[in-house]
């Protein structure tokens, strides 16, 4: 049984939300699939080549030209969000508190292939550090000019 000091004190820390409004809310989403590990694994460097790679994974979400060659992209996402708002009157103002948490990053694979459509190499992390840069375009009146 919860005692009579226990539950003033907790009436207490209660008195300040009684004239506030609490909101929150809760997001998962999951898009796309991590291929197998084994899949993955099987695959090597010098010796797979494009059809087998694409038999073993299926289709990517991105092939990007690099050259002759190019590169593979498998991307996945499970992604949490959740949002705490808390309001509440002080005095005649009105206060706020706001805290969101995001996590958006997208995990991935790419496979890069060279102008035999062999395999090169395999790296793993986040398709935004793994992805090649699209080169800027170039200025064509500055190459007329040269």
């Amino acid at each position: 049984m919860i005692g009579s000091s226990f539950r003033a004190a907790l009436s207490l820390l209660a008195l300040p939300f009684a004239a506030s409004c609490v909101d929150g809310d809760y997001n998962r989403a999951r898009v796309y699939k991590e291929p197998p590990f084994e899949a993955v694994e099987a695959l090597t460097p010098g010796e797979t080549d494009l059809g087998t790679a694409l038999d073993s994974l299926g289709a990517p979400v991105f092939v990007i030209e690099i050259g002759l060659g190019l590169a593979l992209a498998w991307g996945w996402q499970d992604t949490t969000d959740w949002n705490i708002e808390v309001s509440a009157p002080i005095g005649d103002a009105q206060g706020n508190l706001s805290f969101t948490s995001t996590d958006t990053t997208t995990r991935g694979l790419v496979l890069f292939f060279n102008e035999d459509w062999k395999l090169t190499s395999i790296r793993r992390g986040f398709l935004s550090e793994l992805l090649p840069k699209k080169p800027l375009p170039r200025d064509v009146e500055d190459d007329l000019r040269d």
